[in-house]
């Protein structure tokens, strides 16, 4: 009498399980406006989709970065953990200043950075979560939420720091020291990056 309930069990926790990975893997195939970060792909004007109208109350640029999940946890036990975290950028919902068409390479390279540097802190995420992984399935702690909104925070302070320093990238010193610091970052978090 037991081993049809066992049976009966697991068939439904599989069942409840697969169903949401499936349903995950499909929304973030679905939705081209979101672009995945990449090491080898850098951004360009054409990614900012959102066009400004005349007279607009918005100014400078910004790109729209967010943090996802996508999957179940239990997800993070196998090889393909770092790619339920993704690093994006909401094409249009981003827009490029193009009043001053001279610093316009400058405004690209400033969103680039701020986009690396998230991907540092998602980095970082995948790394903190793979090591809790197993705990999160048993016992649900630590929360995926909570993990998140503390890398996020320490990223946005970053990037807060990196403008205050940089001038939004208009101090080409400091600009390329950022860059030389994110990019060792980047390489010592590589077996996080979402394509291993």
């Amino acid at each position: 009498m037991q081993h049809p309930f066992r049976f009966l069990l697991l068939l439904l926790t599989s069942i409840a399980l697969a169903a949401p990975a499936a349903r995950a893997q499909q929304v973030a195939n679905a939705d081209a406006d979101f672009l995945e970060w990449s090491a080898t792909r850098r951004i360009t004007a054409a990614d900012f989709q959102l066009k400004l109208q005349p007279h607009s109350n918005l100014r400078g640029s910004n790109a729209s970065l967010h943090c996802s999940l996508n999957g179940p946890v239990f997800e993070l036990l196998g090889k393909g953990g770092n790619k339920i975290f993704h690093n994006q950028m909401l094409r249009s919902a981003s827009w490029l200043d193009t009043t001053n068409r001279a610093d316009i390479p400058q405004q690209i390279r400033f969103q680039q950075t701020l986009f690396d540097i998230q991907e540092i802190y998602l980095r970082r995420l995948r790394q903190q979560a793979r090591a809790s992984a197993r705990k999160m399935v048993l016992l649900g702690k630590p929360d995926i939420n909570e993990l998140l909104a503390g890398q996020m925070k320490e990223c946005q302070l970053r990037q807060v720091r990196y403008t205050e320093e940089t001038n939004y990238a208009t101090l080409p010193d400091k600009q390329a020291a950022w860059e030389q610091q994110i990019r060792a970052e980047l390489q010592e978090l590589q077996a996080f990056e979402a394509t291993n």
